[in-house]
């Protein structure tokens, strides 16, 4: 088991709300890593806010790895953006991140989650300071985790090495369980 395994261990037997602060160039491959392994545990389903990465490499990704990303409800905000789509029942598109928009969006896919032991991933939280303002953004995040706790779920938040300014990373901090240092996995760590 590596440290890894042992920190998804944790997450779920606590329901954590958690931050996990990585390096950029092993984030996305850390993200399809904790995925695939959440999603393997029976009665196990996921939220997915896709901030940066188009729904469709998600699920290639986490098919390469054995799990099934049909126990997964995405929230696309990319590739609507880019291109023409058509919507389906496990998936949700947005032209952008904005937090009005994208906070109906999750309330409403809260609640169709139908697992034990579900999930909420969001990919990078310095996407959303990009659309939107620093304010509303927090009060997003304040949001976003207490749904996630009344629900009873598990959330994940990505975090980049630097990403947020030191005040800006303080506060963020006060609406989660722990932030778990991850600058230290290594794409080996995730073969």
């Amino acid at each position: 088991m590596t440290d890894v395994d042992k920190i998804i261990g944790d997450i779920i037997d606590d329901s954590k709300v958690v931050m996990l602060l990585t390096q950029p160039h092993v984030r996305a491959k850390l993200g399809y890593y904790l995925v695939s392994k959440l999603l393997k545990i029976p009665k196990t389903e996921g939220l997915y806010l896709a901030l940066n990465i188009p729904h469709i490499t998600v699920e290639r990704e986490i098919k390469k790895r054995g799990a099934d990303p049909s126990k997964i409800f995405f929230i696309d905000c990319i590739t609507s953006s880019i291109k023409p789509v058509e919507t389906t029942g496990k998936v949700i598109y947005l032209d952008s991140p904005n937090l009005v928009l994208l906070e109906g969006t999750l309330k409403h896919a809260l609640k169709v989650l139908s697992g034990e032991q579900n999930f909420v991933y969001i990919e990078s939280i310095s996407t959303l300071l990009a659309y939107n303002s620093y304010q509303s953004f927090i009060r997003f995040l304040r949001m976003i985790t207490n749904e996630i706790r009344l629900y009873g779920l598990v959330g994940i938040i990505f975090v980049l090495d630097k990403e947020l300014q030191d005040v800006e990373f303080s506060q963020a901090t006060t609406f989660v369980d722990d932030v778990i240092d991850m600058r230290n996995v290594t794409l080996e760590d995730l073969s």
